[in-house]
């Protein structure tokens, strides 16, 4: 197990304790339950399940997150997420789908070369090749490695990856999994090419840190704390809680800048507009990236940097 005693954006040791809770509270493994969380419990014996806000940066994050080998166990033969439910695989995809094609028009180029970063079973990296991307990927699990290759997605390491390769990152859904998310950021940073875009994305839980204050002093402090709740900052899984401030600031330190994607360009980029949620959803995304708000994020490596 692994404490860590500094924020792993800022790095600042000025933190505010927010929730502290034995990993026997009701509360809590009624949410470990509904998900299944099947790690051995001997390994929480001795420590809590304990949340700091960093005071200057504002990031929400565990104290103590798994070593590598536990880490292992965790993600190392992950199988979920291979089929999406019926009635949601058609959004899904769409939503990823507008991504892929909202970088394909920035990206005024032929053959676009594109980083998925996490690319789990590779929905997006398969949407990107159709659309004449040349697409890499990096994935730790190595059944949705097999299934990557087996769709022609070229498979990297990260330690393999060179310096201003790519014209284009995606990295979603990782870094609030990670121990130490700012040096991996800074590296693949390095790994855009200068003028090249990054799209960020993480979960975000807007009011979470009021709701939690609010449960202070009570029997269990995560009582008023609902299933998503708690699953925005779930147990040694997604280890960081990113608010818009935070992430800037991992952007920032990457020497990455906030990019505002063209209104029109991520309208048109949308799809299903038979469907009611995307009448709501495609322009509230093409308000978010063009003013930089949420968790989502469009960055930019700028012109001059190496």
């Amino acid at each position: 197990m692994i404490t860590r005693e500094r924020c792993p954006i800022c790095g600042s040791g000025a933190s505010d304790p927010a929730l502290s809770l034995p990993f026997d509270d009701a509360d809590l493994q009624r949410y470990l339950s509904h998900i299944g969380f099947g790690l051995p419990q001997d390994w929480f014996r001795d420590i809590p399940f304990a949340l700091h806000e960093c005071r200057p940066c504002g990031l929400l994050y565990q104290r103590h997150a798994l070593d590598p080998d536990q880490s292992a166990v965790l993600y190392g033969a992950n199988k979920s997420g291979r089929r999406l439910a019926a009635d949601h695989a058609p959004l899904a995809l769409a939503h990823l789908a507008q991504d892929a094609l909202l970088a394909r028009q920035l990206l005024a180029m032929d053959s676009p070369r594109v980083l998925d970063f996490g690319m789990g079973w590779g929905r997006f990296a398969l949407l990107a090749q159709g659309f004449g991307f040349e697409v890499h990927g990096v994935e730790m699990s190595e059944s949705a490695r097999e299934h990557a290759a087996r769709h022609g997605i070229c498979l990297r390491e990260l330690e393999d990856l060179r310096p201003a390769e790519f014209d284009f990152i995606l990295i979603d859904q990782v870094l609030e999994h990670l121990v130490a998310p700012l040096p991996l950021f800074q590296r693949l940073a390095e790994s855009v090419k200068p003028g090249g875009l990054v799209l960020v994305g993480v979960p975000g839980r807007p009011g979470l840190l009021k709701k939690i204050r609010s449960g202070a002093g009570r029997p269990s402090p995560a009582s008023k704390l609902s299933i998503q709740d708690i699953d925005a900052v779930a147990p040694m899984i997604h280890l960081n809680l990113f608010s818009n401030q935070s992430l800037r600031a991992l952007a920032s330190r990457a020497g990455l800048e906030p990019y505002a994607a063209p209104l029109l360009k991520t309208l048109g980029s949308g799809m299903l507009w038979n469907s009611a949620r995307q009448w709501n959803r495609t322009p509230l995304l093409a308000m978010k990236y063009r003013w930089g708000m949420g968790t989502r994020l469009w960055l930019r490596k700028p012109a001059g940097r190496p």
